[in-house]
């Protein structure tokens, strides 16, 4: 498929270059028009032969036009001894009509192969160029055609067969870059044609993720399309693109107009609409924005990395993911060895594998346990993706100890990520917590509320003695980068390389003497392709951005996740990750299973690698059955979307429009057509 591709891609690149030269060609009026290659008796030049054999060609002619094939081939194949070129035109169309295109090659090759007729049957010969084209699809008469083309000027008696063919030609060019999925380079084939397209420019626009652009183009072909089967498919892919919008208002008024012809309706049979894993969803470019400036999802992930685990509700000791216990004051431990129990085993539990680690910490957990046990507790859950459990135990060390202002930004930030119902008293409640002055670490609260709830907050509290954790240059690098500045000598680059997650932040950093192919060069070689350790024991968080920078940089495929005899749960996430986009999702499905049984890890974001992975492996039935589940555990907006799409496909529009609510914008899961390139390519 690929040698296809390629040989493809060729041929279409021979005859870009040819139509690069004919500017005269490439901007052509709007109007409508379609090759009609019939030779008549008007388009021969003056002739001094018997007035009989003229009234015979005009005859055929007529018969040609009636359909009375017989009887024209058998006027045509007398006239040819006269009007030779014409007549072995006509000949070959009408073989070529009745689908004998062998017997036509012969007629349209006699033509041809008499290049004099170039120059004394010029419509003749490009006729049969192009027919010969269409029959056997070799360049060879396109490019012909192509060149004749550049000599139109002297053909002006022809300018409307020129015209027709030239519309051809940019069509079938057009289709080869759709072949090929070259979406821009169709558009601009499409764009240069004399009449327009609209329907395969929509289509085209959307593959191109125009979506906008391509819901104005569809708006005016509904209002102008007669052919009613023709609509429906037209309202069918009107509807799929505001969709793709979130565009439910549009969307809604396109439902009620299917609805309306529900009774003779069944595109959503032809051309059906169903959820599937997108691994292509972002591109190179997506995904390599992502990784130098954040968007709001690695922004949390950043955070929670970074963010300290506490251990004391009344004075500020934390510990510092790199530099380990600090102290807000003067207070000074000799021995870590000393201090009380939970202190000791969270010691021994930070070195562990993240998933394993919240295992324990759940063991910890008392009737009476402090509010640091919570948030630590937390925030360990953030580390492995577990959100919903993040956001139970942040609420818990609010509650238990509401002076403390990172508890309290912790809960508010991660009910804003999950999207949680809480109801606007509370969230009143704080925000005026986090504002007020007083409280312990209310400087790194008020910085993570500007960060992730207000932008235009102030924050006026000095930073006290935070200026040496982790955290605290963590909040500047962010603040660094929404503000676009230079991030390639940041202070948390410089100062904390060895850890896994800053070696790779370093290493996408663009230099300021690099250009971009000695940036993209040094980043290749320098990522490693073998997953290993380092990567393991840091978080998911660590994994997931590796993972993208492989994708960025266009070498994720070439990477070995492999790690023989390794069965650490956060290794096992990451693997069945890998799999699932490099094609293996039977792979995932048992390594997530394992997940769940034997380490208790099972979360909103497996349970939607799982959809992705039985949609992936054409299991349908149990992808729906996990949709349902996460709907029932999480009160996930997001399965509102899909049931709605599963009920748009069943024609349940009432019911449909009920779940086009709130916005959807899944990394895994998406939505097509079923045939749409089909039928875009046959337009």
């Amino acid at each position: 498929m690929q040698l296809f591709r390629n040989n493809l891609k060729k041929s279409i690149y021979k005859i870009v270059i040819i139509f690069f030269i004919l500017n005269n060609f490439l901007y052509a009026n709007i109007i409508e028009s379609q090759p009609q290659i019939i030779f008549e008796l008007e388009k021969l030049e003056a002739s001094n032969e018997n007035l009989e054999i003229q009234v015979d060609f005009n005859k055929a002619v007529l018969h040609f036009r009636k359909g009375e094939y017989k009887d024209a081939l058998r006027l045509f194949e007398k006239t040819s001894k006269v009007f030779e070129a014409p007549s072995l035109l006509n000949m070959g169309i009408i073989y070529y009509k009745q689908k004998d295109e062998k017997k036509a090659k012969e007629f349209f090759d006699k033509i041809y192969s008499k290049k004099t007729n170039l120059i004394n049957q010029p419509y003749s010969f490009i006729s049969s160029c192009y027919y010969l084209f269409e029959i056997t699809k070799d360049d060879k008469y396109m490019l012909d055609l192509v060149t004749i083309f550049q000599n139109s000027k002297k053909l002006s008696d022809y300018n409307e067969l020129i015209t027709d063919i030239k519309d051809a030609i940019l069509k079938e060019l057009a289709n080869r870059y759709l072949i090929i999925e070259d979406y821009e380079n169709a558009l601009g084939a499409l764009n240069a044609m004399s009449y327009s397209l609209d329907l395969k420019k929509a289509m085209i626009l959307i593959k191109l993720n125009n979506f906008k652009k391509a819901s104005t183009i569809l708006k005016k072909v509904r209002e102008e399309e007669k052919n009613s089967e023709t609509l429906n498919k037209v309202l069918w892919i009107s509807a799929y693109s505001s969709l793709k919008q979130n565009n439910f208002e549009d969307a809604q008024e396109i439902l009620d107009l299917i609805n309306d012809r529900k009774k003779d309706f069944n595109v959503n049979i032809q051309m059906p609409i169903e959820i599937f894993f997108n691994k292509d969803l972002y591109t190179y470019k997506d995904y390599y924005k992502s990784i130098i400036k954040f968007d709001e999802e690695r922004m949390y992930d950043f955070i929670y990395y970074f963010a300290p685990f506490v251990f004391s509700d009344s004075k500020e000791i934390i510990y510092d993911s790199v530099k380990g216990f600090i102290y807000g004051k003067a207070q000074s431990v000799e021995n870590l060895e000393n201090m009380v129990e939970y202190n000791t085993k969270f010691i021994r539990l930070v070195k562990q594998d993240p998933i394993k680690r919240v295992n324990e910490l759940k063991n910890i957990i008392k009737t009476d346990s402090k509010a640091y046990i919570y948030y630590n507790l937390g925030l360990s859950y953030a580390q492995i993706n577990d959100f919903t459990n993040a956001y139970k135990n942040f609420e818990k060390a609010y509650k238990l100890s509401p002076g403390n202002k990172l508890y309290s930004v912790m809960y508010l930030i991660t009910a804003n990520k999950i999207s949680a119902d809480m109801p606007d008293k509370q969230r009143a409640i704080l925000d005026k917590n986090i504002k007020d002055s007083g409280g312990l670490y209310s400087y790194f609260a008020k910085e993570l509320y500007k960060l992730f709830v207000n932008s235009a907050y102030n924050v006026v509290e000095a930073s006290q003695s935070y200026e040496k954790t982790v955290f605290y240059k963590a909040i500047d690098f962010l603040k660094n980068m929404n503000n676009n500045e230079d991030l390639s000598n940041h202070q948390l680059l410089e100062d904390y390389e060895r850890d896994p997650f800053i070696y790779l932040l370093k290493l996408v950093q663009k230099n300021k003497n690099e250009d971009e192919y000695r940036y993209s060069s040094r980043v290749q070689d320098s990522v490693t392709l073998k997953y290993n350790n380092n990567f393991l024991d840091s978080s998911l968080i660590t994994s997931k951005y590796y993972i993208d920078i492989l994708k960025a940089f266009g070498v994720f495929t070439r990477v070995d996740f492999n790690i023989d005899g390794n069965n650490n749960p956060s290794y096992l996430v990451t693997k069945a990750y890998s799999d699932l986009y490099l094609g293996k999702p039977l792979n995932s499905i048992e390594t997530l299973k394992k997940l769940k049984d034997e380490f208790g890890y099972e979360n909103r974001f497996t349970m939607y690698l799982s959809t992705a992975s039985f949609l992936e492996s054409l299991r349908p039935e149990e992808a729906s059955i996990q949709i349902s589940l996460i709907k029932a555990f999480y009160k996930d907006k997001d399965t509102d979307f899909l049931t709605a799409i599963q009920l748009l496909q069943n024609m349940n529009i009432s019911s449909a429009k009920q779940f086009l609510v709130n916005k959807y914008d899944n990394p895994y899961i998406d939505f097509r057509i079923v045939g749409f390139e089909e039928f875009m390519l046959s337009l």
